[in-house]
């Protein structure tokens, strides 16, 4: 497991290693790894990242508990216009000391190193809207081309003239 991400916890050096019923209340300033985003939305790498978390010990592994927050940079799908959106994420996982083969999605510690990297993507990941707004408007879409259209009188069409003269006819008889 590579120890260079800030996201990579000792739990010996916390006083969680194997003494279940112990925990830890946890606050880093880290930065964002690579790939915290979808197609038109995400938080970019090296982005300042909030991590208040609670490490709980329990038998199984390190129950981890808490927020993440940071924000995430694209581009409108309306109107292509940059847009920034503020991530606030919640955490619920538990790290196994041990893998189970029955189970793909239990995160797993490596000895005494939980990392958290791949938690908090999935995390943040999941939480990005898929159609990002700059107004956060769910309403019609509305725009103007060129001048305002008067609603006013419509002008007669020349084609239309027959059936004009057709319909006036029909009226008065």
């Amino acid at each position: 497991m590579k120890k260079a991400s800030e996201l990579v916890l000792d739990t010996r050096k916390l006083g969680l290693a194997a003494t279940p019923g112990r925990w830890e209340d946890v606050s880093l300033s880290v930065r964002a790894p690579e790939d915290l985003r979808i197609e038109v939305i995400g938080v970019p790498e090296g982005s300042q990242m909030q991590l208040d978390l609670r490490l709980e010990s329990v038998a199984e592994g390190i129950y981890v508990s808490g927020t993440v927050f940071g924000t995430a940079k694209g581009q409108d799908v309306r109107t292509l216009e940059d847009v920034e959106i503020p991530v606030e994420v919640s955490i619920e996982e538990l790290f196994a000391y041990e893998a189970d083969p029955q189970d793909e999605e239990t995160y797993v510690m490596q000895g005494d190193m939980l990392d958290l990297e791949p938690a908090v993507r999935d995390a943040v990941v999941m939480s990005l809207p898929f159609r990002p707004l700059k107004d956060d408007d769910e309403g019609e879409f509305s725009y103007t081309l060129g001048e305002d259209i008067d609603p006013g009188e419509p002008e007669d069409d020349p084609r239309w003239a027959a059936l004009k003269s057709v319909l006036n006819q029909e009226k008065e008889s």
